[in-house]
């Protein structure tokens, strides 16, 4: 399977950047050229007198040219070192502009794909309903979870071939039934219940395959307290590239199981991944 290039740097390259002005320095020449061709007419001058000052203007064109490329080398070189500049092309991007800014990490076959529109990328959600009742430690996503309205829309804890997906929030929901009897999760109302203690105290981490994406990190961060974010949402600092045919595990681990008691019966938990996927156009 082709890899991602996490190392590529999120940042327009060189080659990028000097095309960019090559064509605003042609664009400009070109402009010039025409107004002293036009002020040559103006003032009489011959065709003799025209071609020499022609070969002055190209030479010092060239020395301006060769001067604004070592300007735009140094300007890139300073912008590529700035953590302030890296942090402000990622700050407040949608899911779809911190993909584009990951672009170049997708094997080229993908890129190239995309670049001839036989690709496109959509934003979508990834979920997974499980029940929490009587457990401390909770594999979210499973290799045996089929595809089923009201409990997952992933097959096998898997993206299909050729999918990747660049995750940039997860969503941690948590509900219960109202009596013994009620306990499909598809029918609970995740969103509208508070995260329990037992959550709120526990950990959450995220593997794909063998490695870690996604250290243990506190579920304190699902907190609903934060009124400028979705409820229960984690906005991941450096979003992560997700890949096809590998499994995709995130563990919810508690200090105590949620156990049936008052008003509280069947617990169940929905995880969320948000973000970017490929798909074919």
């Amino acid at each position: 399977m082709a890899e991602i290039n996490e190392q590529n740097d999120l940042y327009p390259s060189m080659e990028d950047i000097e095309g960019l002005e090559e064509a605003i320095l042609d664009k400009e020449e070109d402009s010039l050229d025409k107004e002293d061709d036009q002020d040559d007419a103006t003032e009489g001058i011959g065709e003799l007198g025209r071609s020499r000052r022609r070969r002055r203007r190209r030479s010092r064109r060239g020395r301006r040219r060769s001067y604004r490329k070592r300007a735009v080398r140094r300007s890139y070189n300073a912008g590529r070192r700035s953590t302030a500049v890296k942090t402000g092309l990622t700050t407040q991007l949608t899911s779809k502009g911190q993909f584009e800014l990951r672009r170049q990490q997708l094997p080229a076959e993908i890129q190239k794909a995309l670049k001839d529109a036989r690709m496109q990328t959509v934003d979508t959600a990834i979920y997974t309903i499980k029940s929490v009742k009587d457990k401390s430690d909770i594999d979210l996503m499973e290799a045996s979870d089929d595809k089923k309205a009201g409990r997952t829309n992933l097959n096998r804890a898997q993206l299909d071939s050729g999918k990747y997906f660049l995750l940039t929030d997860i969503v941690l929901e948590y509900a219960h039934g109202a009596s013994e009897e009620d306990n499909d999760p598809a029918d609970f109302a995740f969103g509208q219940f508070a995260l329990p203690a037992q959550i709120l105290n526990g950990t959450f981490e995220m593997t794909l395959g063998t490695k870690v994406i996604l250290p243990e990190i506190s579920c304190a961060v699902f907190d609903d307290t934060d009124t400028t974010k979705r409820k229960f949402q984690y906005k991941l600092a450096n979003p992560k590239w997700l890949k096809p045919s590998m499994d995709i595990t995130p563990k919810l681990n508690m200090p105590k199981a949620i156990n049936n008691s008052d008003k509280v019966f069947n617990p169940a938990v929905k995880i969320t991944l948000l973000g970017t996927i490929t798909e074919k156009a």
